[in-house]
Parts: C-alpha cells; structure tokens; sequence
C-alpha cells in the first residue's frame, strides 16, 4: 500500500457521506483518498430510508440514475401509529416520494461512483491516528493489508460515523452520552401490506418502523431506551423477535442476523479544526426522523466539499478559513434537531403523543403538513402557519 503522494484530501469513511464528500471534491479536479476500514458491499445498522430531499440530493451529486438502476423501492409516506391507536398518515408530494434501499447496495453505489469521479479508493485500511504538524492535521496513520503507513494530506475529512475515530482524535466529543438508545435493524420478509408507505409504531419505551427496500424485503428497525436498552445484553436478535411480536408484525419473518448501534447521543464542540473537517454522524448524531439521516449525510457532503474546495484554492485549511461551513451546517440542520427534540418529548410522553396522534388522523392536511418537513420538502416553520395550528387545536 504504497501511497507516497500528498492527497488535497483524504477522506475517513464510504458512507454517504464520506463517499458523497470524495465525489465532489474529485470532481472539482482535487486528488482525492477515500478510506474505508470495510470491504464493500458491507451491511450497516440503519433505517435505509431516503427521504425526497435526499433524493433530490442524489440527483444534485449525479447518482441517482445508478441508485435507481440497483432498484430500491419507492416510499411515498408514512403512517405513524402511537399507542395502539390507529395513527395517522402522512403522504409526499406527488412525484417527490423518497425511496427504501439497503445500505449494501446503497453504500457500494456511491463508493463506485465516488471512483468514477476521479477518486481514489482503498477499502480495508483502518486509520488510526491523525497525522499533525503542531496543531495542524496533515494527513492519516492507517493499517491495512500491507501493514502500516502514514498518508500525508492538505486537508482530512472525517466521515467514519457514530464513533469517529477521526472526531475523537481531534478531542471535538463535547460530553459522553446521556440519552441511552439501541437500536437493532434487520432486513424482513411478508411486509406486503406496506405497499408504498413505511410505518412507524411508537410506544412510551421506544418505537418499530418497517419500510420496503426493493426485492421484496422490508428494513425493520427497533429502537430502544432506557432499561428496555439495558436488558438487549448479548441477546439482540432474541430482543428484535420479541419487537415484531410486541409490535404487531408477528407475520413477519427475520432474513438475515441482527445488527446493534447506540447510544446516539454524541454531541460535538464544533466540526472544522486546523486541517480537518467532520462531515455526517461523525459531525454530531441526532436521532432522525423517518430518512433525515441520509440526507443530512449527502446534504453535509455538499457543505463539506464546498468549503474543502474553497480552502484548497485558497491555500488555507485553518479552523478559520473553514468556519463558513460550520455556520452552513448549523443553518441547514439547526431547525431539524430541534424539531427532534420535540418529537423525543412527545415519544417520552405516551398520552400526548397518542392524542396528538388522533389529531392528525382528523387532519390529512396537517399529517401531510409534517410528515413533509420530515422529508425535508418544507421548513419546520412552516408548520406555525397559522390554518395548521388552527386545524391541531380544532
């Protein structure tokens, strides 16, 4: 694995986002590293859900074509159900539906077109460590299969998740977790009633949303807190099973082995530092809604190479210099997480939210309303117009 050059960027994970970062920085004409610890097609734990804004995300980085050729399956809504009760239903405009894909076919996808930018690509190498010259980042120490090396580069772009290690190493974590999630996915059969609609049925413990991913399979994902994420120990796929039985989805059948993450709490002081820039979860994870994860991985992939590209012209990858994308992140994502926070107190609050619940099921047009800012098609503000509010009070 000899790599003697000085790379404009190397980027630390093929996710979404990571992948989506590397295109557009190759594109632009930059010498790009993408690094991966995994060999591709992996499987992930996720919701592998794409909201219509992370469609039009795909369209925008020029791989949607591909990723509709993989055949993922078209999701034109949700229907939510809290308590029992029979939920409400929310639909996507018309032509601007999102789409269930597993994260195998989803991930490889954008790798290869990330490759086909003009990216460089090396799966199985594990970085380490971050290189520095004082406090400046300037390149990787990795592993992989031909043992240990360093990778010098103007500019490290942090995309490797949840537990970054790049983030951990910049010392940007600003405090452990405190709200203490699990969250266990698996791929089902027999989920033919969903049609073109995912489901989510949410309890005062935690919450179970089922959407299609093409080939007649459905991604199940079961989230849960507390206690309840204590007692999942080593049994998560007997703790999975129990789920499609508690929640209604007995006739189900589990395809493949059970994959655990959490907790998700990982809040982070900032996302640039002299030399590096964090991009996707490793940039401060919340608990999405529905498919807001993957399009916050593209839509930050966008940010990112924006600013990534302009310091590399500029000759100045200082915290200073990338402080543009910093605010740019806070624009774009602020309004959603604190839309979230909402939505954890009304989960945290079984009777208000099944009663909320019956509300928007006497209101398409208010269901319609939020379940289109969860697609990221309109602002959360726009639910404060005041004919919505009226319609939730009446």
């Amino acid at each position: 694995m000899a790599m003697p050059e000085t790379w404009d960027a190397v980027v630390v994970g093929a996710g979404p986002a990571g992948s989506a970062t590397a295109a557009r920085l190759a594109r632009a004409g930059w010498a790009v590293l993408l690094l991966d610890r995994a060999e591709f097609p992996r499987r992930k734990p996720c919701g592998e859900c794409v909201n219509p804004a992370g469609v039009e995300a795909l369209r925008r980085l020029g791989a949607l074509e591909a990723v509709l050729a993989a055949g993922p399956a078209p999701l034109a809504g949700w229907l939510i159900r809290a308590g029992g009760a029979d939920g409400f239903a929310g639909g996507f405009p018309e032509g601007r539906g999102g789409l269930g894909i597993a994260r195998e076919v989803l991930d490889t996808v954008l790798l290869e077109h990330a490759r086909a930018c003009g990216a460089r690509v090396r799966t199985g190498v594990r970085v380490r460590d971050l290189l520095r010259e004082g406090a400046r980042v300037r390149g990787v120490a990795a592993s992989g299969p031909d043992g240990q090396v360093e990778i010098p580069a103007r500019v490290v772009v942090g995309a490797d998740g949840l537990r970054s290690v790049v983030l951990r190493r910049l010392g940007l974590v600003r405090r452990p977790p405190r709200l203490r999630k699990v969250a266990l996915t698996a791929h089902v059969r027999g989920a033919d009633g969903l049609g073109t609609r995912g489901e989510l049925r949410v309890r005062g413990d935690g919450c179970l949303g089922i959407a299609p991913v093409g080939g007649g399979l459905a991604n199940a994902s079961v989230v849960v807190a507390g206690r309840a994420a204590q007692a999942v120990g080593g049994d998560a796929a007997g703790c999975f099973d129990r789920a499609l039985r508690e929640y209604g989805f007995e006739a189900m059948e589990r395809v493949d082995e059970v994959l655990a993450t959490g907790p998700f709490d990982w809040p982070v002081r900032r996302a640039v530092a002299d030399g590096a820039v964090l991009v996707g979860d490793a940039a401060g994870y919340y608990d999405p809604f529905t498919g807001q994860g993957i399009f916050r991985a593209l839509r930050g992939a966008e940010l990112a190479a924006e600013a990534v590209d302009g310091a590399l012209l500029r000759g100045d990858a200082s915290a200073a210099a990338l402080a543009g994308y910093e605010r740019a992140r806070r624009r774009a994502f602020g309004p959603g997480e604190r839309m979230q926070r909402l939505v954890e107190a009304f989960v945290a609050r079984p009777r208000a939210l099944a009663a909320v619940s019956r509300r928007l099921g006497r209101s398409p047009e208010l269901a319609d309303a939020l379940i289109r800012v969860t697609g990221d098609l309109a602002p959360v503000r726009s639910l404060l117009h005041p004919a919505l509010l009226l319609r939730l009070a009446w």
